[in-house]
């Protein structure tokens, strides 16, 4: 029976609202928000570069929208440069606007161009107001549904073609709605804000650019799934109950969300200098301290029911394991970096992770067991032998990139790792005080059946 840990699905709605691991170098536009009577100051420019700050593992326990560490590239204490998102240019001259008007018959207006595309028509269903907004059930399901084909998709891919695992999604779907339309009316809050404050060019530029991030994970998703078309994805999503359009906006909505709520916190990241880095040093001396580690990846090829070279229902065929095992060991011996082992990983692995991450880093940790031997003792750089599983379930496959001796990080080379943690810090305390400030002068309200639990 699936049971889904509900903070690895909060991830996964991280991972839609903020990016589901994507490498997002193409969303990398400047927005400035300006005065209204200097509407040229709107401009966008391809200068910084976005890191994927949210999609993380579901173990670090992500449960709100835009929620997680901020990790950012470009700054260090020799060069003092910092950028990341969409940049310095969301800056602080934030334009005041009116609230949002209500509207009296619930309806998801004809987008404007660059918006996303979602027929006007009477609406049905809403399960929360924000401000007049509707967020409606179907909406609400659809991301959901995603959000666990995500997350098994990431965690265990060999369950997508488990009829009975699937037969048992509704329920998971509706045991988590609660947590999903809490976090989507925070989102809804950010995105208001955001409406109002970014002048209309300036929007229409970001959601150009969410439009082609969700493009590219809309592609990677069919790719992971083996269609050839995006009408073969629809489809696909149509008979998991999944509406692509609501799908698309929901994701657009979270992207610009998340990157108005970075443009917020941002300045505080500014205020970080070298004794506060050195303070923390200090006081954390232990979290510094490296045992004798390796880092490796892994692929499985399961030879029971649910592998994905197998078609749903098909039996499983022990000659037909073996000789998937073998084609894909050729491929990762010809693998010379650990990114393309990672793609192989991503395309053939039954495991639980599409990225071909290994678990565990010392001899006592790494995990399947029974190759923690073989793993350790592997020159960095190689790939070690096709090893069948010993209760027969199928064949393990890993390489190692790396075997670093026990030390003790020094300060410089932990500057990057301490700005990180200090501006996580930050951030989770201003996104708690923005959302509190927002909500406290929102009206929220639950038209239906549906009513949020205390």
């Amino acid at each position: 029976m699936l049971r889904i840990n509900v903070f690895g699905l909060a991830a996964s709605l991280a991972v839609w609202g903020c990016l589901s691991g994507a490498d997002l170098t193409g969303f990398q536009h400047v927005v400035r928000i300006c005065e209204p009577d200097k509407p040229a100051c709107a401009s966008v420019s391809s200068n910084g570069q976005l890191e994927n700050t949210f999609a993380l593992g579901a173990a670090q326990q992500i449960n709100a929208v835009g929620s997680g560490s901020v990790s950012v590239r470009g700054r260090d204490d020799r060069h003092d440069q910092y950028a990341d998102g969409f940049g310095s240019g969301w800056n602080n001259a934030l334009v005041q606007g009116p609230p949002p008007v209500p509207k009296t018959t619930p309806t998801v207006d004809a987008p404007q161009e660059g918006k996303s595309r979602l027929a006007t028509q009477p609406l049905s269903g809403v399960m929360v107001r924000v401000n007049g907004v509707p967020i409606l059930e179907q909406e609400v399901r659809s991301l959901a549904r995603w959000m666990m084909e995500d997350y098994l998709q990431r965690v265990r891919p060999a369950s997508l073609n488990d009829e009975n695992e699937r037969r048992a999604i509704e329920a998971e779907v509706s045991r988590y709605l609660p947590e999903v339309v809490r976090q989507l009316i925070d989102r809804e809050l950010l995105y208001q804000e955001a409406e109002k404050r970014v002048p209309p060019r300036g929007m229409e530029l970001v959601r150009k650019a969410a439009q082609q991030e969700i493009d590219k994970q809309l592609r990677r998703r069919r790719q992971q799934l083996g269609f050839r078309s995006e009408d073969e994805l629809r489809e696909y999503l149509e008979r998991q109950n999944i509406s692509l359009e609501m799908l698309r906006r929901q994701v657009e909505r979270s992207l610009i969300a998340d990157e108005y709520l970075r443009t917020l916190v941002r300045p505080k990241f500014e205020q970080i200098d070298r004794a506060q880095l050195w303070d923390y040093y200090q006081r954390n001396l232990k979290k510094f301290e490296r045992p004798e580690r390796v880092e490796w990846q892994y692929i499985f090829i399961s030879a029971r029911e649910g592998a994905r070279y197998l078609q749903p229902g098909e039996a499983p065929n022990p000659a037909k394991a073996r000789a998937q095992a073998e084609m894909v060991y050729a491929l990762a011996q010809k693998a010379k970096t650990a990114e393309e082992f990672a793609r192989i990983a991503e395309q053939y692995s039954d495991g639980p992770s599409r990225t071909g991450d290994g678990e565990g880093h010392d001899l006592a940790s790494i995990r399947p067991a029974e190759i923690a031997e073989l793993v350790w003792k592997t020159p960095p750089g190689q790939v070690g032998p096709l090893v069948p599983a010993q209760d027969g379930r199928g064949y393990h496959i890993f390489r190692v990139n790396k075997h670093e001796p026990a030390r003790i990080v020094p300060f410089e080379e932990a500057c990057l790792e301490i700005r990180r943690e200090l501006q996580n810090q930050i951030f989770q305390a201003e996104r708690e005080r923005i959302l509190r400030e927002l909500r406290a002068k929102a009206h929220i309200e639950y038209p239906g059946s549906y009513k949020p639990s205390r």
